[in-house]
């Protein structure tokens, strides 16, 4: 991983600090996402969270390191709903699977706002940036990779590099969603969705396939 995210301002605080956290980080959510990341001052967050500001710096030692630790939370919960499936029922339900459950999970989801956010600040802290891309996409890229080296072993798939493909899986099934959605005109057709990815997954079966299967 890489370095900028490992550094210290960025770690996130221990979990035996309790409901103050919490509440800290409660109120540093809702106002970065009312307000934006920059427009959001300790002393507004530690009034909202009914703390002190020296409370607050006790656990987080910048407003950097607070949006962080919401970062790793998102992406925590990102995972969470985003289950790997299991294999033994066949290659195609388990991809079917997850690329419908990924699309909702990672395009639909109603705190869309919140990466939206993310990726407002991104250019005055890259390494915010990074580190929501490391925790979240690119954790999920490298989970699927698995799931996908699995099918390989069991010959129901070729490809040269797994994250790759993985990459490329993703890519397919998502399609013009991500953009559609941050700019607020996607669409609520369920039979659309349902093209949409499935039109997808069937282009990567069939370039990654093994002739005959």
């Amino acid at each position: 991983m890489n370095d900028i995210i490992e550094a210290p301002a960025l770690t996130r605080p221990p979990s035996s600090a309790g409901r103050k956290i919490e509440a800290v980080r409660d109120a540093a959510r809702a106002l970065f996402l009312e307000h934006g990341f920059s427009a959001v001052s300790t002393d507004a967050i530690a009034k909202a969270a009914g703390v002190s500001k020296a409370t607050l710096y006790a656990y987080f030692p910048s407003k950097e390191a607070l949006f962080a630790s919401l970062i790793v939370a998102e992406c925590e919960s990102l995972e969470r709903a985003l289950p790997l499936p299991d294999l033994s029922e066949g290659l195609y339900p388990a991809l079917h699977t997850f690329a419908h459950q990924y699309v909702r999970v990672f395009i639909e989801r109603k705190d869309i706002a919140f990466v939206r956010t993310i990726a407002n600040e991104s250019g005055r802290f890259p390494e915010l940036g990074r580190l929501f891309y490391e925790s979240g996409p690119h954790a999920t890229i490298r989970r699927l990779a698995g799931l996908l080296d699995q099918a390989k072993a069991k010959g129901w798939l070729e490809f040269e590099d797994s994250i790759t493909a993985a990459t490329q899986f993703l890519s397919l099934v998502r399609g013009e969603r991500p953009l559609l959605t941050v700019l607020g005109i996607a669409g609520n057709d369920q039979d659309a969705f349902d093209r949409e990815v499935e039109s997808g997954l069937q282009l990567f079966l069939r370039a990654c396939r093994p002739i005959g299967r």
